[in-house]
């Protein structure tokens, strides 16, 4: 019979954060055992529901008792996760479970994140897993095993992933000011224009005017001078 343990984590970011970065989780500095991650397959179930399947390479750590009976076994087991985002639901569902090393130990683990019902910037991760194995006379010892390990690998998974967190909302505190810094600059560029343009427009306000008089003054002149000798004719008539 497999040995079951659950548990519950608290990652302080809001679900919709969570869910952006569920497939970043890796590489951090907390899981170094991770070595490598591909997503393999990948479709929308129903409209509502996206599912992926990926392969996972992580360090098979053998515990110091059983070094004797199983040093011939590979540090390096391949794992399959397959995860459920629902987005109607507001649930992401991730099921994982090792492909090798089975007749030494399988662990099957659940991880279900969801909004804390309590605030809506944390989410819930709740954990669980089930092991067993098939090695006789170890059964036991491999099993217990398993549960520790994935009792100290949970809380290093929920510290790393808050470190990716982290680094995601410092990533687009970043951005944000980035972005405000060159809407600010570009506003300042907008406001320079705009007085430059009014300090044009009045430039040239003041030389039509200065030209609109110059041209009355012109025209005043010119009919003046039109009408001078009409003037001259008329004053030696009446001599």
């Amino acid at each position: 019979m497999a040995k079951y343990y659950n548990t519950e984590h608290t990652h302080p970011f809001s679900y919709e954060q969570v869910c952006r970065a569920i497939f970043q989780r890796y590489p951090n500095p907390f899981a170094s055992h991770v070595l490598s991650e591909d997503t393999v397959y990948r479709e929308v179930i129903n409209g509502t529901i996206l599912y992926s399947r990926r392969f996972l390479t992580k360090t098979n750590k053998i515990p110091k008792w059983g070094e004797k009976w199983l040093s011939g076994f590979a540090r390096r087991v391949p794992l399959i996760e397959e995860s459920f985002i629902d987005s109607e639901k507001k649930t992401i569902t991730t099921y994982t479970r090792n492909v090798g090393l089975s007749n030494f130990m399988t662990v099957a683990e659940k991880v279900v994140y969801k909004e804390c019902p309590l605030n809506p910037n944390q989410t819930i991760a709740v954990k669980e897993a089930w092991v067993e194995s098939r090695f006789y006379g170890l059964r036991t010892a491999i099993k217990n095993f398993g549960i520790d390990r994935f009792k100290l690998n949970s809380i290093k998974a929920t510290e790393g992933f808050n470190h990716v967190l982290s680094g995601i909302q410092e990533q687009q505190m970043n951005l944000q000011r980035i972005k405000q810094e060159k809407m600010g600059e570009l506003q300042h560029i907008k406001d320079q224009l705009k007085t430059q343009y009014r300090e044009k427009a009045e430039v040239l306000k003041e030389k039509s005017s200065q030209g609109w008089n110059q041209a009355k003054e012109t025209a005043k002149a010119a009919a003046h001078r039109a009408t001078a000798p009409t003037s001259l004719h008329a004053a030696e008539k009446e001599d």
